[in-house]
């Protein structure tokens, strides 16, 4: 059964999202980026990579979601807020297409509607532009997304309005 939740941030469940990640980028398709892009995109998980995302500076501003599966991480989900922007929404490649991804996405999207945003924008990869397409995002151009190790990767700059009642429109506030 697929649950989604807060995550806890235990070390555990920190090596469960990015062993996620890395399955993610490194999987299939890998060719929309070459090897090196792949490489500073998703390095490989270990103690210092785990360290890291336990005490990344932006942390507080970030509201991680996970997708669990007999208590084993399967998917993770990233947004902020307090700038509309969804940082990432990843799933094992293994469990592609059946529908862990739009479950986590609804997630994400229920989350920052209830903290009042209006819209959601991100950075998606090459190969994630159909996912979010299928979701409802629009295209708006490609772009280019700098990575942790100073190499930048293509990416398709993507957006989505979503219908809030909690808007600040709505309620008469302006932004």
């Amino acid at each position: 059964m697929l649950i989604i939740r807060k995550a806890l941030t235990t070390e555990e469940e920190i090596k469960g999202i990015l062993d996620v990640h890395y399955a993610a980028v490194h999987g299939e398709p890998v060719d929309y980026y070459e090897e090196e892009i792949l490489d500073d995109w998703s390095p490989p998980v270990d103690e210092q990579r785990i360290a890291n995302f336990l005490h990344r500076p932006q942390k507080d501003d970030e509201v991680l979601r996970v997708a669990t599966m007999d208590n084993g991480v399967v998917g993770f989900g990233i947004v902020v807020p307090r700038l509309s922007e969804l940082r990432a929404c990843y799933v094992l490649p293994r469990l592609g297409r059946q529908g862990i991804g739009r479950a986590l996405l609804g997630e994400l999207e229920r989350t920052v509607q209830q903290a009042g945003c209006d819209w959601l924008n991100l950075n998606a990869s090459m190969n994630a532009e159909a996912f979010y397409l299928a979701n409802g995002f629009v295209a708006d151009g490609l772009g280019r997304q700098p990575l942790p190790g100073g190499h930048e990767m293509s990416c398709v700059r993507m957006y989505k309005f979503l219908d809030n009642e909690n808007s600040k429109w709505t309620r008469g506030v302006l932004p």
